[in-house]
């Protein structure tokens, strides 16, 4: 007993010490939840969704460009950013939403920033749908998060000229979990689905399923268990694809049919930074566009 004691003493004063080091790593939340658990977040997100539904989009075409971007890490600069934004903006085939996969920031006190360099989105009568990332939630950040973009947990329905339907599902894995509330919900959403005759189901998050390296290795990933249970989950339910970021770098993953698609980073600081752009008509095609 004394020496887990001792070793819980040793992390602690460890955790200060780096904590003292870098003011952009929130090195408690490495390891476990500090503030608000995953079963919290998901009933805040819901109590939102309560009040204000969940949104049909009518009238694209039946091909449209989806526009996505991840791990963008503002801090005092936003070039990538712009870059999205602008060619966005300009796209006549875009769809009139953009998917982002969260880390919006990189550490406290940019979130204003970020909203400045999206705003001309909102401007134009346009959306970008947002899932949280584990950066957003750091140092206690989750309050600012949700008092912007409202809820994490969430889904939208888009609706061709011809009435085909898409179903897009944001679901919050901050933590590397879903939390037992979530995972409840998100499958009764995907039972309901079964029988409304969509095209395709796009579930959209953060931290991504397969680790195939040690890139992310702190408790910000899934464990094994719960990786088995949504890939299951996703296989039954006929999910077309599930989007996610978090490593920075691309993947492709093609389990039971379900496409799991890993997208890069659009941080400035990073040496490749991409967005990426999906083609979604009867089949979803993608292409990964080189900002720097």
């Amino acid at each position: 007993m004394r020496k887990v004691i001792d070793i819980l003493a040793a992390v602690a004063i460890s955790m200060v010490f780096f904590a003292s080091c870098n003011k952009n790593i929130d090195y408690p939340g490495l390891f476990f939840t500090i503030n608000e658990s995953p079963n919290q977040r998901f009933a805040q997100s819901m109590e939102y969704n309560r009040q204000h539904g969940y949104d049909k989009i009518t009238g694209v075409p039946d091909d449209y460009l989806v526009y996505v971007m991840s791990d963008i890490h503002v801090d005092n600069t936003a070039t990538n950013l712009d870059r999205f934004v602008h060619d966005f903006l300009v796209d006549s085939m875009a769809a009139p939403f953009a998917l982002c996969l969260g880390d919006l920031v990189n550490a406290t006190g940019h979130y204003n920033f970020f909203e400045e360099h999206v705003k001309p989105i909102d401007d134009e009568g346009l959306k970008v749908y947002y899932t949280v990332g584990n950066h957003d939630v750091y140092f206690d950040q989750w309050p600012e998060f949700r008092s912007r973009f409202h809820t994490s947990t969430y889904w939208f329905e888009v609706q061709t000229v011809s009435g085909k339907k898409d179903l897009y599902i944001s679901i919050d894995s901050a933590n590397g979990t879903l939390g037992t509330d979530q995972r409840k919900w998100l499958e009764d959403i995907l039972k309901d689905a079964e029988n409304k005759g969509y095209r395709h189901i796009i579930v959209f998050t953060h931290t991504h399923l397969f680790k195939k390296d040690a890139s992310q290795g702190h408790t910000s990933n899934f464990n094994m268990e719960e990786t088995y249970d949504l890939l299951d989950l996703f296989d039954r339910y006929d999910v077309s694809m599930v989007l996610q970021g978090h490593s920075h770098h691309r993947d492709l993953t093609i389990f039971k049919d379900v496409v799991y698609l890993r997208v890069d980073a659009l941080e400035d600081h990073y040496p490749n930074a991409f967005y990426t752009i999906l083609t979604v008509g009867n089949c979803i095609n993608y292409e990964f566009i080189k900002v720097n």
